[in-house]
C-alpha cells in the first residue's frame, strides 16, 4: 500500500501536476464545484429548501470561477509571464515558441529520459514533433536531437546544456508565477464582485430562495420629540 502511495507520489505525471499551477487551480475548483454542494445537501440540520439554495448557488459560484479563470489565466497572466521570460532570454538563445503552451511541453520533455519521450502514447512528445513546437527556422535541431536522445554527441557543450537548463527552469517559473498572480486576481477579487451581479438574478431564474427569506429592516426614526428624562428615578 504505502509502495503504491510512494510510486504515485513520484511519478513523473503527478510531479507534473504539483507543479503547475493551471492543473492545480481546475483540480481544486473542479472538487469544489462538486464536493461543497454534495455536502451542503446532505447536511440533515438544514431545512431542504435551504439546502437546495445553498447547494445551487455553490455549484454556480464554482463554475464562475472556473470561466474566469479560463478566461483571463492563460492568453492573459500565463502568456504574459512567457512573453516576459522569451524578451529576457532572447539573447541566451529560448527557441522561438508560439506559447507558453509549447514551451511547457517542451520543458517536461526535457526531465525525461529518452526511453520515456519516445514512448509512442507520450502525447507531449507528439505533440512536440507532429505539431512543430520548436520553430526550425531558429536552427533549434541540435537541441531538438539531444532531447528526443536521438544522439548523446549532438554537438551540445555540456555547459551549454546546463545553461538551458537553468534558462528553462527560470522562464517555467516565470510563467507558473504569472499564473499564480492570475489566480489571486480572477478568484479572489474579480469573481465575488461579478458573482454578486449575476448569481442573484440566475437564482431567480430558477426560482430557488432561501427557506428564511426574511430581511432585517432599519427601525424607522420616529419623529415623536424625546421625552424628559426623570431625574428623581
Amino acid at each position: 500500500m504505502l509502495g503504491s502511495f510512494v510510486n504515485v507520489i513520484t511519478s513523473n505525471t503527478f510531479q507534473t501536476i504539483a507543479q503547475n499551477t493551471d492543473s492545480c487551480v481546475k483540480i481544486e475548483t473542479g472538487l469544489k464545484a462538486v464536493g461543497r454542494p454534495a455536502f451542503t445537501l446532505i447536511d440533515r440540520n438544514t431545512d431542504k429548501e435551504t439546502r437546495k439554495y445553498a447547494a445551487t448557488k455553490e455549484f454556480l459560484y464554482q463554475l464562475l470561477c472556473f470561466g474566469i479563470y479560463l478566461a483571463i489565466i492563460p492568453p492573459i497572466f500565463k502568456n504574459g509571464g512567457f512573453k516576459l521570460a522569451q524578451k529576457i532570454f532572447k539573447k541566451e538563445g529560448m527557441p522561438a515558441f508560439k506559447n507558453a503552451k509549447q514551451m511547457l511541453a517542451y520543458h517536461h520533455l526535457a526531465y525525461m529520459t529518452p526511453e520515456e519521450r519516445r514512448l509512442a502514447k507520450n502525447k507531449k512528445f507528439l505533440d512536440l514533433i507532429t505539431e512543430d513546437l520548436v520553430n526550425p527556422r531558429d536552427n533549434n535541431a541540435k537541441l531538438l536531437d539531444y532531447l528526443i536522445g536521438a544522439d548523446k554527441k549532438s554537438g551540445i557543450h555540456k555547459k551549454t546544456l546546463e545553461k538551458q537548463d537553468k534558462m528553462f527552469d527560470l522562464a517555467k517559473g516565470s510563467i507558473e508565477f504569472s499564473s499564480i498572480i492570475g489566480s489571486v486576481v480572477g478568484l479572489t477579487i474579480l469573481a465575488p464582485e461579478i458573482s454578486h451581479l449575476i448569481l442573484h438574478p440566475i437564482m431567480k431564474v430558477f426560482r430557488l430562495k432561501p427557506e428564511n427569506n426574511t430581511e432585517e429592516k432599519t427601525p424607522a426614526i420616529s419623529n415623536a420629540q424625546p421625552q424628559n428624562l426623570d431625574k428623581k428615578a
